[in-house]
């Protein structure tokens, strides 16, 4: 019953890092390409007020 009980605590042992380290990966893709839109669009906008200050 020892070994059943060592692999139990083993395999949550395993099983419980990993769960959360997915949800981490998963956030931190969904907020890098957030970000990456975000400066995209800042871009953007920097760049239209260049062209308007150009502009007679």
């Amino acid at each position: 019953m020892r070994p059943a009980i060592s692999s139990s605590d083993d395999r949550d042992g395993r099983q419980g890092p990993r769960l959360p380290l997915s949800i981490y990966t998963i956030l931190s893709r969904r907020s890098v390409s957030r970000h990456n839109a975000v400066a995209t669009c800042a871009s953007v906008a920097i760049h239209i007020d260049d062209i308007a200050s150009l502009l007679p």
